[in-house]
């Protein structure tokens, strides 16, 4: 018979200690390492210009976010290429975050793997819909239908 070890819960007093060291070896998770580390440092500039310019600006001018607002912004390729990182970016910053989480507390093998196996294909599908929806939206075409119109 035998008896896996499973390792122990650390809690961490010094929040600095916390941090999951950067992998050793080269590879799959050295790249999501630094994956994490550079996404979520665009992610805090794209984020924040994206509330101060939805909430703060289009407020302060008195405008509306409509159908006519998001097909002007989409408009030009500027807004199409930061909505679309933005996008991109957060989808796989939080899905590779949850799969971290889900490796480090679900310690059953066949669980991991279907937690995360699930987590991939229901998080593709949907970064897929979106970057669809940026990607073949036409401004001049697009009628104003829906109930946000």
């Amino acid at each position: 018979m035998t008896t896996t070890t499973r390792r122990p819960r650390t809690i961490y007093t010094n929040p600095s200690r916390a941090a999951r060291p950067k992998p050793e070896a080269s590879g799959r998770e050295r790249f999501w390492w630094y994956f994490m580390r550079l996404s979520g440092l665009a992610l805090v500039f794209l984020a924040l210009g994206h509330m101060f310019i939805m909430h703060v600006l289009v407020e302060l001018t008195g405008g509306e976010i409509d159908f006519a607002f998001v097909q002007s912004r989409w408009g030009t390729p500027f807004w199409r290429i930061y909505d679309f990182l933005l996008l991109v970016l957060a989808f796989v910053h939080g899905a590779n975050g949850a799969r971290i989480v889900i490796g480090d507390y679900v310690a059953n093998r066949t669980a991991r793997n279907f937690l995360i196996g699930s987590l991939l294909v229901v998080s593709g599908i949907w970064l897929i819909l979106g970057m669809a929806v940026i990607v073949f939206f036409d401004p001049n075409t697009a009628p104003p239908v829906g109930p946000f119109s």
